[in-house]
């Protein structure tokens, strides 16, 4: 069995630990007779501190005590206003630009990195293949041709670098295997 140390029996005998804290602390407590013992006895210290009864030391003035604490702050203040900021070397300008440089070179990489890009509109007259969720299709500037294939189908798309786009699908009722070749030339 650990034992909480003095300090946090001391804290739970004024009810000063944390909520958390005290149920464990006070979990402890009821089952370690030497813990509770020594939680008694802070208890009964805290109590006799309490009642005792503080006497202001003779001879205490107040007043003067103020004046001087007044006096001691407005020195401290006019000894920082004299000392001021110190100056910056050569050196230190030199570690501030050999750590600016990479924190620039990182800031502009997010900068490039992150800007929105445009897809690219091929020159008109241009023959452009689309693999769509629901078809293929083939555009020449304003026109279309589209071969659809029913929706929720499971298509194998394939392209190659000659302009060929091929989607196939197998029909699960009939059991058909449909393939849509189209070339762009």
């Amino acid at each position: 069995m650990t034992h909480p140390d003095p300090a946090e029996l001391a804290l739970y005998a004024g009810a000063e630990l944390s909520w958390l804290r005290r149920l464990r602390v006070g979990g402890h407590v009821r089952r370690c007779a030497a813990c509770r013992w020594e939680v008694e006895r802070f208890r009964e210290a805290r109590t006799r501190l309490r009642d005792m009864a503080w006497d202001e030391p003779a001879g205490l003035n107040w007043e003067r005590l103020a004046a001087e604490m007044r006096a001691n702050i407005h020195v401290g203040l006019a000894a920082a206003e004299c000392v001021g900021p110190e100056p910056v070397s050569g050196r230190s300008r030199w570690r501030m630009a050999v750590t600016a440089i990479p924190v620039a070179a990182l800031l502009l990489a997010t900068l490039l990195l992150q800007r929105p890009r445009l897809e690219p509109r091929p020159p008109s007259g241009t023959v452009v293949l689309e693999a769509a969720s629901d078809g293929i299709a083939l555009r020449q500037g304003e026109a279309v041709l589209k071969l659809q294939h029913p929706s929720g189908r499971d298509v194998t798309y394939t392209v190659n670098t000659q302009g060929v786009l091929r989607a196939r699908f197998v029909d699960a009722e009939t059991g058909y295997v449909t393939v849509n070749l189209v070339y762009a030339h």
